[in-house]
């Protein structure tokens, strides 16, 4: 029987590659060049160790806007480091996050930032919510707990799709179901 935290964790790694598809998103690693015939191979870096973005540099029209740019950078790099078993990359990850969140709490205090809706208690109480997501993430993963760092990406993930169900204007539209396989093909 499969684990729960397992489909979680494969889930989010197939659709890690397609999670951005925006040009102002930075690129999660970088590859090295083909070698020539000439020159040997290139040394290659462990994959934990491959150029990760900086995602403190998002910035969007509003300081809910930059913070869920940099929410979903952060995120692909969260997934990535699960895919990798590099938990010990996910706490400084997330740390990022912090100024972002405070930036939107000042906007909605501020009354600079107001939801679709304009519900801004709310608003403000998801936020709070999806942030002790975030510690729960954060603590599993220093707990270098693969399953519970996979589980908890879930319910950040879960947080996500609520949040945007009630203060977005419009949801995209669901994925179409896979075509089932031919007969006769067994996987």
């Amino acid at each position: 029987m499969t684990s729960r935290p397992f489909l979680v964790a494969a889930a989010l790694l197939a659709l890690a590659p397609t999670a951005c598809g925006r040009s102002d998103c930075p690129p999660v690693s970088t590859s090295t060049p083909s070698p020539t015939p000439s020159q040997p191979p290139a040394p290659t870096a462990p994959p934990a160790a491959a150029v990760k973005p900086d995602c403190g540099a998002l910035t969007g029209a509003n300081a809910v806007q930059t913070e869920m740019r940099m929410l979903e950078c952060t995120l692909q790099l969260v997934v990535t480091a699960i895919g990798r078993n590099d938990l010990a990359s996910v706490p400084p990850a997330i740390s990022t996050l912090h100024a972002a969140k405070e930036a939107t709490e000042q906007a909605l205090h501020a009354g600079t930032y107001k939801p679709m809706n304009g519900d801004v208690a709310a608003f403000a109480a998801l936020d709070e919510a999806f942030h002790a997501s975030l510690v729960t993430l954060v603590q599993a993963a220093g707990a270098n707990d693969h399953a519970a760092t996979a589980a908890a990406m879930g319910t950040v993930l879960g947080g996500c799709q609520g949040c945007h169900a009630t203060f977005r204007p419009t949801m995209p539209p669901a994925p179409s179901t896979p075509p089932a396989a031919p007969a006769g093909h067994a996987h």
